[in-house]
């Protein structure tokens, strides 16, 4: 978890111990990209079915998605993104990914929305998935 002077914090629930320096990186690219200068933000590992509750739940939708986000105080901008474990590890596979990039990948989707983003139609999922492999590039390029 880090934690600064502005009492900004990002914390990782189940995630392995050895992959949380990267994801912070990770959010932290995408926060600063969107100037959003103070923020909570928690991470929960969960199983695809604890996922599929919560799409119903609160999305009315019953399938299994990769990452669900909530901003649970807007004006302080603290939220909740979920990602699913059996997801993630299969579409690290799917997409030639190792599971640390794909997590990374996940985390900074669900900043994306937590800033405003959708992917519900073509033109703002374009935009949205942009920004999304834009920072993602950043971070794992290799050169």
């Amino acid at each position: 978890m880090i934690t600064n002077k502005n009492n900004n914090f990002i914390s990782f629930v189940d995630f392995p111990k050895q992959y949380v320096a990267l994801l912070e990186q990770a959010v932290v690219a995408v926060l600063k990209s969107e100037k959003v200068k103070k923020y909570q933000i928690n991470f929960i590992m969960v199983s695809n079915q604890e996922i599929k509750k919560l799409n119903i739940k609160y999305r009315k939708v019953r399938r299994i998605t990769d990452v669900i986000s909530f901003l649970v105080v807007p004006e302080l901008f603290i939220g909740d993104i979920y990602i699913s474990k059996n997801r993630a590890q299969k579409q690290a596979k799917k997409y030639g990914n190792t599971w640390q990039q794909e997590l990374s990948y996940l985390a900074i989707h669900g900043v994306l929305h937590l800033c405003g983003y959708t992917d519900y139609d073509v033109e703002n999922k374009t935009k949205m998935f942009d920004k999304q492999d834009k920072i993602f590039k950043c971070l794992f390029s290799r050169g």
